[in-house]
């Protein structure tokens, strides 16, 4: 047997709901003839009458009432499914997968998580920590859909958001070295040590950290490879060199043997969200104005 079309279905879901034909056709926006032909084509497809009709009363015959009771649960969880699709490709409900570089960000997106939650049930936040040397791989892997960064960021396959937050620059370097003894450093005091640089990112992120002279032109040292803060960390504390942080370092990562000092002369460290180009939603973007919000209510340096 042929299967019914979409209006045939339709038709006999609000007939058998309103059993009327004017207020059908009205429902359907067709006329009551219109009503009428696609009900008794489907009467012929199933072999039998659907509705008993009578100048005062439709009403549903037992096998009208057997077809409405076995095809309205499947046929509305279609519909239902259409619609959460179409929700979900507008971005304004469904999963988004957020991708979280240090412990700062990560309390921040889970507080954001939480709001977004509270004003949109049917959203899920799904938070996941990245290592400073997956650099951006989640984004190109499809893992995440929006991660956190800092600038500069100048891959053209990925979109940067407005800045979220600028801190002061600070140098995490040797507690025993003499510059340790300072209150803060300028940066022609980073020819004194080893800057230590991330393979990982590119040749733009590393001049903004560990550019290769001092501004009066003194050569600056290039130290080991690091892969992660703890790893940039442990090479520090042992003596190894130092490395620009943004100041929520001092607060969120202290470690034995490594100190923190201002640098009283260098442009802040600034972050923003980072998604894939043309891959921003609605949710996306109500995340990013949530965590906005958080951060200028945590002041979180």
């Amino acid at each position: 047997m042929p299967l019914a079309d979409h209006a045939e279905l339709e038709t006999f879901l609000v007939l058998a709901r309103e059993l009327h034909f004017g207020r059908t056709a009205q429902c359907r926006q067709v006329s009551r003839q219109r009503v009428s032909q696609l009900v008794a084509s489907l009467e012929r497809r199933v072999g039998g009458a659907l509705f008993e009709r009578t100048s005062r009363r439709v009403a549903l015959t037992d096998l009208g009432r057997q077809l409405l009771d076995e095809l309205e649960p499947p046929y509305r969880g279609v519909q239902d499914a259409l619609a959460n699709a179409a929700a979900t490709a507008r971005g304004v409900k469904g999963t988004l997968r957020v991708g979280a570089f240090d412990i700062l960000w990560t309390r921040l997106f889970v507080e954001a998580a939480e709001v977004l939650r509270a004003r949109r049930p049917d959203v899920r936040v799904a938070i996941s920590e990245i290592s400073a040397g997956d650099a951006f791989r989640p984004l190109e892997l499809g893992d995440v859909d929006v991660m956190n960064a800092s600038l500069p960021v100048l891959a053209p396959d990925l979109s940067v958001g407005p800045v979220l937050l600028a801190e002061p620059r600070v140098l995490a370097l040797p507690a025993r070295h003499p510059l340790a003894r300072k209150p803060d450093v300028a940066l022609e005091d980073l020819a004194e040590i080893p800057i230590l640089t991330a393979p990982y990112m590119p040749d733009s992120w590393n001049d903004d950290r560990a550019p290769r002279e001092t501004p009066g032109g003194r050569p600056i040292a290039r130290g080991p490879h690091i892969h992660s803060v703890a790893e940039a960390l442990a090479y520090i504390g042992s003596g190894k060199g130092a490395f620009p942080f943004g100041a929520h370092m001092t607060h969120y990562h202290p470690y034995p043997g490594v100190a923190y000092l201002p640098i009283r002369d260098a442009p802040p460290i600034e972050w923003a969200l980072v998604w894939a180009t043309g891959r921003r939603t609605r949710l996306l973007q109500d995340f990013a104005q949530i965590v906005r919000a958080e951060l200028r209510r945590a002041r979180p340096t």
